[in-house]
């Protein structure tokens, strides 16, 4: 026993130390890991169901600094490596799909480095083109996404995830990536072949953020000014979410021409035509043209233009209304006051038929009451209706009454039972007094005294 002890602890105090070199990693990638560290000829071990590869711990950095080196294809995508020892005698289309291969793997290592994302897979669609073969279909793009437990992405993450494929392959746009999750389930909107227009999805996220964001700058200047929580605000904006390109075409004037003047160019050229009646009779040089003959002048004019191209962005607010409730009482002047300071703090611009109503809770609550009240005290048009009315009242107060006295009957039953009862209940048996208590203890001593005999001629009789 105590060899065995010792050999044990010898066995502890000299075994390896072992660290982590990697952790959670995927089968795929530990397989890869595995393989080069037994052609380096590391020792390692894993742990925690192959997530984790450990080795001793003074090669940890050693070997971390080797594979990172030796470029092991991780995540199952292989990056611009594939070329390091490329053949000479590769035909064209290895080079192409080693080029595919190449592109991918470099997308799926960024979109790695995103947090919150376990594994990724990104495939491209780029159709083939040569010198006498024009593409005939747009290329597209893939991403299949898998989320660490509890992570969930976001609109813009997804949308910048469009953009990195589409900056990183030629000829692709945004909106031609489709994302999906580890369910299956598409993280991108569609919005059919309008590629320019927002989708119903982008529309509803601007309305939402413009709200927002005017409704946090009229609740601040209503917290300032009532406290927080004695008003109430609500925003409503309806957004122009057209784009378009506005292109104006306008003619400049000449120098020197008034501005009431018709617009006038510049002379550029002049040619001057002389036809004779004769020609026979143009002899001598420098003579004057005969008679009947015509002169045609000609003038080419060019004036200035200006083409002004603007560009319409979406998302400008169309119509605006807002509508603040405020807790305490206020007077006409204060609301009109109130007014101007919110459409101040929102940009209220009356032109586009923008809206603000201001009104307290006391104007809110006391306009509804006196709305009722008319109908509850006009009178009877005649006895007759009036005799009608009464009518119900009566009989409702005879329901009563009988419901009473069916209440009064039913306790007076209870009560009447209850005697009965207790009546037929069985009498308590009479306690004995101390002479008969005495002359029972007599009784009982002297058959106890009594010989054996007795007893038993007493219990076979």
């Amino acid at each position: 026993m105590i060899v065995g002890l010792a050999l044990a602890l010898g066995y502890w105090a000299y075994r390896p130390d072992y660290q982590v070199l990697f952790s959670d990693v995927a089968a795929r990638d530990a397989a890869a890991m595995t393989a080069e560290l037994d052609k380096m000829k590391t020792p390692y071990t894993l742990a925690d169901g192959g997530t984790t590869v450990l080795v001793p711990r003074d090669l940890v950095y050693k070997t971390r600094l080797a594979l990172m080196n030796k470029d092991v294809p991780l995540h199952g995508a292989v990056g611009f490596e594939v070329f390091n020892n490329a053949d000479f005698g590769m035909t064209e289309f290895v080079q192409k799909v080693n080029y595919l291969r190449a592109i991918q793997g470099e997308l799926t290592r960024t979109i790695l480095a995103i947090d919150g994302i376990a594994s990724a897979r990104v495939h491209l669609a780029i159709p083939d083109q040569g010198l006498f073969k024009k593409a005939t279909t747009k290329p597209k793009a893939s991403v299949t996404l898998s989320m660490k437990r509890g992570q969930v992405l976001g609109t813009e993450q997804v949308a910048g995830i469009q953009r990195l494929v589409a900056a990183s392959v030629p000829d692709i746009v945004s909106g031609d990536v489709t994302v999906l999750d580890q369910h299956g389930v598409a993280l991108t909107r569609v919005n059919g072949d309008n590629e320019t227009a927002p989708t119903s999805g982008e529309q509803l996220d601007a309305k939402r953020g413009t709200e927002e964001y005017l409704l946090k700058k009229v609740s601040a200047v209503l917290d300032q000014t009532f406290g927080p929580g004695e008003a109430i605000a609500s925003v409503d904006v309806a957004l122009n979410l057209d784009r378009g390109k506005l292109i104006t075409e306008e003619v400049l004037p000449a120098n020197g021409n008034a501005a009431d003047q018709p617009v006038a160019g510049v002379v550029v050229r002049d040619r001057q035509t002389v036809r004779e009646a004769d020609s026979a009779a143009v002899g001598v040089a420098g003579s004057k043209p005969a008679a009947g003959g015509t002169t045609t002048t000609e003038f080419d004019y060019q004036v200035g233009r200006r083409v002004e191209q603007v560009a319409v962005a979406s998302g400008t607010v169309k119509r605006m209304t807002v509508a603040v409730v405020v807790k305490k009482p206020l007077t006409e002047e204060q609301i009109d006051k109130l007014k101007e300071v919110v459409s101040l703090a929102v940009g209220f611009n009356g032109a586009r038929g923008d809206a603000i109503v201001v009104n307290s809770m006391e104007r809110l609550v006391g306009s509804a009451v006196p709305a009722a009240t008319p109908a509850l005290e006009a009178p009877a048009e005649n006895p007759m209706q009036a005799t009608r009315a009464a009518k119900p009242d009566a009989a409702s107060a005879n329901v009563v009454i009988g419901v009473l006295v069916a209440l009064l009957v039913l306790v007076l039953l209870a009560f009447a039972a209850t005697i009965v009862a207790r009546r037929r209940a069985p009498r308590q048996v009479a306690r004995l007094d101390g002479a008969q208590r005495e002359q029972m203890l007599s009784d009982v001593r002297r058959w106890i005294a009594a010989p054996a005999e007795i007893h038993m001629h007493e219990v076979r009789k």
